[in-house]
C-alpha cells in the first residue's frame, strides 16, 4: 500500500490470464432475462464463471424494474416470456432511456420475431463460446462514460476514486482487479467513483487536480483519511488491504491477508 505525499510509479504489472472473453468496459453487470427457473440458473451460473456480475430476473416486468434502478452494460432477454415479451422489454426500457450504453441482445428461436429491429436476434441452440465473443464484442464497441458511480448513493464508510484510462490495458485490469476485491462487501458501506480521463470535463479535471493524479491508473482513498494512494494495476494484495483496513474482513469470508503497514499522514 503507497501513502506518500506525492503518488509514485508502481512496478509494471505482469501478464496475467484474460476472462474468456475480452471484456474492455469492467466491472461488467449483465442482467439476464429468462422464464424458465432451471434454465435461468444455469445460463446465469455459466456467465458468472465467465466473470460477468449478473442479475437474473423471470420476466420482462421485473427486468424493467431492475433497468430502472441500476445501470446494466448488457442485456440479454430471451424473446417470449411469460406476461410481457423480450420485444415489449426492448421498446420500454429505450423510451426511458435505460439502454443508451447498454449492449442488448435478443434470444429465440423464431424465425421472424417482430418488434425487436435493430438489436441483436441470437438463434436458440447458440454456442456458450459464440455467444460470450459475441456480447464481448458488442460491449467492447460502447463508448464508456467519463464517470461512473457504484457502491453506495451517498457517502459511506470508504470512499475511493480510481482513475483510469479507456484504452489503456493497465486501467482495465485495474478495474478489474478492484471490482472483484470489493465484490464481498456490502454495498451501502462503500462508494466508488471511477474516472475516465480519456472523456475528461471540468469537473473531471477539478477532481485530478485535488486528488494530485500523475499517471492512470491510480487508486485514491478519499475517506477515511489520510489520503491514500495506489498506482497501477491494483494487484489483489493491494486492493484488498485498503479494504480491509477501513472495512475489515467481510463475513463469512475465507480470504485472509497480511496486515496493512498503516497509513502515513501527508
Amino acid at each position: 500500500m503507497i501513502d506518500p505525499t506525492a503518488p509514485s510509479m508502481g512496478s509494471r504489472p505482469s501478464s496475467r490470464e484474460r476472462l474468456p472473453v475480452a471484456l474492455e468496459r469492467l466491472p461488467t453487470k449483465l442482467l439476464y432475462v429468462e422464464d424458465d427457473d432451471d434454465l435461468r440458473d444455469m445460463v446465469a451460473g455459466a456467465f458468472v464463471d465467465a466473470g460477468f456480475d449478473v442479475t437474473s430476473s423471470p420476466s420482462a416486468e421485473k427486468a424493467l424494474e431492475h433497468l430502472g434502478t441500476a445501470h446494466y452494460d448488457i442485456l440479454l432477454t430471451d424473446y417470449n416470456l411469460l406476461g410481457e415479451t423480450g420485444a415489449w422489454l426492448l421498446e420500454k426500457a429505450a423510451a426511458n432511456g435505460y439502454l443508451d450504453a447498454t449492449a442488448s441482445f435478443v434470444l429465440t428461436s423464431e424465425r421472424r420475431p417482430a418488434g425487436v429491429e435493430g438489436y441483436k436476434v441470437l438463434r436458440k441452440p447458440i454456442d456458450f463460446g459464440v455467444l460470450l465473443s459475441t456480447i464481448g464484442e458488442a460491449v467492447e464497441q460502447i463508448p464508456p462514460g467519463s464517470i461512473l458511480s457504484l457502491g453506495a448513493p451517498q457517502a459511506a464508510e470508504l470512499e475511493l476514486v480510481l482513475y483510469v484510462t479507456s484504452a489503456s490495458q493497465e486501467s482495465h485490469r485495474a478495474i478489474r482487479n478492484l471490482h472483484r476485491a470489493l465484490k464481498p462487501f456490502d454495498k451501502n458501506r462503500f462508494r466508488l467513483t471511477i474516472i475516465d480521463v480519456a472523456n475528461a470535463d471540468e469537473d473531471c479535471y477539478a477532481s485530478l487536480e485535488e486528488d494530485r493524479v500523475i499517471v492512470t491508473p491510480t487508486l485514491v482513498r478519499r475517506s477515511p483519511g489520510p489520503k491514500t494512494w495506489i498506482v497501477g494495476t491494483l494487484a489483489p494484495i493491494d486492493a484488498v488491504e485498503m479494504l480491509h483496513a477501513v472495512l475489515g474482513e467481510p463475513t463469512g469470508s475465507s480470504v485472509h491477508v497480511r496486515p496493512p503497514g498503516g497509513a502515513r499522514s501527508p
